[in-house]
């Protein structure tokens, strides 16, 4: 193989060229793939190595594949693109762009803080927590799992409230701490049981967890949060010192 380069494996160099492709736009939403035998000819590899290279492909969510008649692989529409900085979070994004954002509560508790909590909200030992679990969907399609914390001390009557709604709003408007400023970080996970149930992925399906501590106007903690995103379901942006008028229009890929 001419094209072949010893030092990555066939199926990898492959998954480029295809992912290559589709970044290029030379393949488009929709444009089905070539069958295996024909990948197989084109690369000079086997039936193994194509399955390998489309099976990174599709944990990436850049093809999907339909059984029957007129089935086949297929490149996938690409998933919207969303500032992860931006104070609000991504879902109100997709709203402003006229995507259905639902919430479903899955759980409420009363529980103690933990160790983690405490460290993460400045609480001291045996001070409680409200525990709210929620799936958010956009266009019918199960996107994130949101897994938050908030200080009895800062929304003593949370559970009263109607949760489907916004709860930074929540926060602002019945309680008066606006949260202004929060910290993230990024870790990539496995779906388990309760998140192939929830998020509809099998076993395994690439997902990213994102802890949370966000802060009000008086950079006090008020929310800590462990969500869980399917990563085929959006592209995340961060922008570093960039007024959001100055930012280019990117296309997706």
């Amino acid at each position: 193989m001419e094209w072949f380069t010893p030092s990555l494996p066939a199926y990898a160099q492959i998954a480029q060229t295809l992912r290559t492709q589709i970044e290029n736009k030379e393949l488009g939403p929709d444009d089905k793939l070539p069958a295996e035998r024909s990948l197989m000819e084109q690369f000079k590899v086997s039936r193994m190595t194509i399955r390998h290279a489309l099976k990174i492909l599709r944990s990436e969510g850049l093809i999907y594949s339909k059984r029957g008649r007129g089935g086949g692989t297929f490149i996938a529409t690409a998933p919207p693109l969303v500032e992860i900085n931006r104070m609000e979070g991504f879902l109100p994004q997709l709203r402003e762009r006229d995507m259905k954002v639902d919430s479903t509560l899955i759980h409420t508790d009363l529980v103690t803080a933990t160790e983690k909590h405490r460290a993460a909200l400045g609480l001291s030992k045996g001070e409680q927590l409200f525990n709210v679990v929620r799936l958010r969907t956009v266009n019918n399609s199960p996107m994130l799992i949101e897994d938050s914390y908030f200080p009895v001390t800062v929304a003593p009557d949370l559970l009263h409230q109607d949760l489907e709604g916004s709860l930074y709003e929540l926060l602002t408007d019945v309680y008066r701490h606006k949260p202004t400023a929060k910290w993230e970080s990024f870790l990539p996970f496995a779906a388990q049981t309760r998140e192939q149930q929830l998020l509809k992925v099998p076993a395994q399906h690439p997902l990213l967890k994102i802890h949370r501590v966000a802060y009000d106007q008086s950079n006090s903690p008020v929310e800590y949060s462990e969500d869980i995103l399917r990563c085929d379901s959006a592209q995340v942006m961060v922008t570093t010192n960039l007024q959001a008028q100055q930012l280019p229009q990117l296309d997706h890929p």
